[in-house]
């Protein structure tokens, strides 16, 4: 059934007669959604009808479908408050094609980043996972287990109730190893859920979840593997076709053989259905399944990284296909990154860092992927020609903040107006105890950290 919007009245001119207005589709489908995220928000209080038309799932896809349509990637980095103040921000920029004098394409960023969000009160504040989830993004407080979902292109965002501490690890891996929270959504259920998997103090299994929508912390529905939460470290699981995926290592999280082992899964991909919440077991390419490494999604892919830069210098990627019914997919290599051939200068860049992460495809170049390192550096890298440059440094906009050991903190962005539904439970901007305050920003970032207002 095609959608019908009531066009607000106009005002007739003085003389002559009034144009015809617009039909209604157009108004909704050509115009209002290519606008920015802000602007169609500040539109729903045009008139009910407008409201209801620009609140609609068919809509919010249409918008994000619409703005998303031949612009480049963008991605979104927090910039934290200098010391002494208690205001930071998140930005982003766009990686830039650019055809050359030799016709070849390369990457470069933007001369400034754009404010997207100012925020105040914002102590350890950290992306959780390297991509939003249906336009929504989950934020962390890292010395608290404190979860907030937001809209980074709006400002709407909501402060999760309270929820369990979960327990710490040895001191060589910091107080967040036992511990993994994400952010999914539910088509079924029509909305986003936070899943958060962990060992509690009283070294019991949990996994909980959160509807935005519903509301409240409940158990989830499955019951939590034994010995599961033993092998999280606080990175967030990838969130894909409708499942969660985390990477259970055991041997990261304990020096002692015997504990490792003692610990050990049945595999060490854990997955869970956000609709069954039903947990399964993902086995890895028979290649690597005795190795270490991080779990991301790479073009809509399950993607296995194996991170050897700080030993052998070497870094693959492997992705998953899946087909239809009960086949348990199949594993091949993308790409095998060997260090040692690239350049002196990168190669001493892409060796920094905790982790090193894929955030998709490069723009016009589908074979040439962008990582992103903990040191807040993106890297784009074309296997067919064994080629890398760094496209991206946090450090040319802002005073980076320090690594942080489970997170990235830098992430692809997604315009969006996707809305926070708002309950009571909810923590708002009014009622969190002044812990999270966000309103839209209002300027760009020039490189080397120069500020200037936005535009009027």
């Amino acid at each position: 059934m095609a959608e019908t919007y009531a066009t607000p009245p106009s005002k007739r001119p003085r003389h002559g007669h009034a144009p015809p207005p617009l039909p209604e589709d157009v108004v909704v489908e050509q115009i209002l959604t290519r606008v920015p995220p802000a602007a169609a928000v500040r539109f729903r209080a045009v008139c009910r009808a407008w409201r209801a038309a620009l609140t609609s799932d068919h809509f919010v896809q249409a918008h994000r479908a619409a703005r998303a349509a031949g612009q480049p990637p963008q991605i979104v980095f927090f910039a934290p408050a200098a010391v002494g103040s208690t205001a930071a921000a998140f930005y982003s920029f766009k990686l830039k094609s650019t055809a050359q004098q030799n016709g070849s394409s390369s990457d470069e960023a933007s001369a400034s980043a754009s404010e997207l969000v100012a925020v105040e009160n914002a102590k350890d504040l950290a992306l959780s996972g390297t991509k939003p989830c249906h336009g929504l993004t989950l934020l962390s407080e890292l010395s608290a287990s404190a979860y907030h979902v937001c809209n980074l292109s709006t400002g709407e965002h909501v402060a999760l109730p309270p929820c369990a501490r979960a327990r710490g690890g040895e001191p060589l891996f910091g107080p967040f190893v036992f511990s993994s929270t994400g952010l999914g959504f539910d088509p079924a259920a029509g909305e986003h859920k936070v899943v958060r998997l962990y060992d509690d103090m009283e070294k019991q299994q949990r996994c909980e979840v959160y509807g935005i929508k519903s509301g409240g912390w409940r158990p989830c529905a499955g019951q939590a593997p034994m010995h599961a939460a033993m092998g999280l470290h606080g990175s967030p699981p990838v969130f894909l076709d409708g499942c969660f995926y985390w990477h259970i290592n055991t041997r990261r999280n304990f020096t002692r053989q015997e504990d490792a082992v003692r610990f050990m899964t049945p595999e060490p991909i854990l997955s869970l259905s956000i609709a069954t919440e039903q947990f399964g077991w993902v086995r890895p390419p028979e290649e690597r399944a005795q190795s270490v490494f991080n779990l991301a999604e790479l073009d809509g892919a399950l993607c296995l990284a194996v991170d050897a830069r700080h030993t052998s210098q070497e870094y693959e990627l492997w992705t998953r296909t899946t087909t239809a019914g009960d086949s348990p997919g199949s594993w091949s290599l993308r790409c095998r990154i060997s260090l040692a051939s690239l350049p002196a200068p990168v190669r001493d860049d892409m060796g920094r860092g905790i982790r090193m992460l894929p955030l998709g495809s490069a723009p016009g170049r589908k074979t040439t992927i962008l990582l992103a390192t903990s040191r807040h550096v993106v890297f784009a890298y074309d296997p067919e020609s064994n080629a890398a440059q760094r496209v991206f440094s946090m450090h040319d906009f802002v005073d980076a903040p320090r690594e942080v050991r489970p997170l990235l903190n830098i992430a692809l962005h997604e315009e969006s107006v996707t809305g926070v539904c708002r309950r009571r439970g909810h923590l708002t901007a009014a009622g969190d105890g002044g812990q999270l305050r966000m309103k839209l920003g209002s300027g760009t970032v020039a490189r080397r950290g120069r500020l200037k207002a936005a535009e009027s």
